[in-house]
C-alpha cells in the first residue's frame, strides 16, 4: 500500500496490454488532473449556484429577462467563481477585484466588517462624508452588541 493515497497499485507485471495502461502517473501530471478535475468540480458548484440564485430572484418577481439583469448577474456569478478557485488556492481575476477594492476590518471584539470601495476601479469620486463624533462611535459600538440574531429566544 502506498503511504501517499492509502491507493494500492496495480501490479505492474500484471499488465497484459500497456497500450490500455494508461499514461504514466508523475507529479506534474498529477497535479495537471487534479487541476482539472478542481476545475470542472467548480464549474459545476458554480453552475449549481448560479442556477439556485436565478431561480430564487425569479420567486422575488425579480425581472430576470432584462439585458442589465443578465450583466449584473453575470458579474455576480463570476464573484462567486473567484471566490471558490480562491478556497482552493486557485488564481482568478475576480480575486484581484476583491482585493483591490474591498478593506477587512476588524474590531475590539474580533467581528469582520468589509467596506467596498469602488473609486479605486471606477471614475467616481467619493463622497465627502463627516466624521462622526468620538462620542457618537462609542455609542454605536456598544449597541452593536446588542442585536445579535443569537439572542432572538430572550
Amino acid at each position: 500500500m502506498s503511504d501517499d493515497n492509502k491507493i494500492i497499485p496495480f501490479p505492474t507485471n500484471r499488465i497484459v496490454e500497456r497500450s490500455t495502461a494508461g499514461p504514466p502517473k508523475d507529479d506534474k501530471t498529477a497535479k495537471k488532473i487534479q487541476a482539472q478535475q478542481t476545475k470542472q468540480f467548480v464549474e459545476t458548484a458554480v453552475d449549481d449556484i448560479s442556477m439556485n440564485l436565478l431561480r430564487q430572484l425569479y420567486d422575488l418577481a425579480v425581472k430576470t429577462d432584462g439585458y442589465n439583469f443578465t450583466k449584473d448577474l453575470a458579474l455576480v456569478v463570476d464573484l462567486i467563481r473567484g471566490l471558490i478557485y480562491r478556497d482552493f488556492d486557485m488564481k482568478h481575476p475576480t480575486q484581484e477585484l476583491a482585493d483591490k477594492i474591498v478593506e477587512i476590518n476588524i474590531n475590539k471584539r474580533g467581528e469582520k466588517s468589509a467596506k467596498i470601495d469602488y473609486t479605486k476601479v471606477l471614475e467616481i469620486k467619493a463622497k465627502n462624508q463627516k466624521p462622526l463624533s468620538n462620542e457618537f462611535k462609542d455609542e454605536l459600538n456598544d449597541l452593536n452588541g446588542m442585536f445579535d440574531g443569537d439572542n432572538l429566544d430572550d
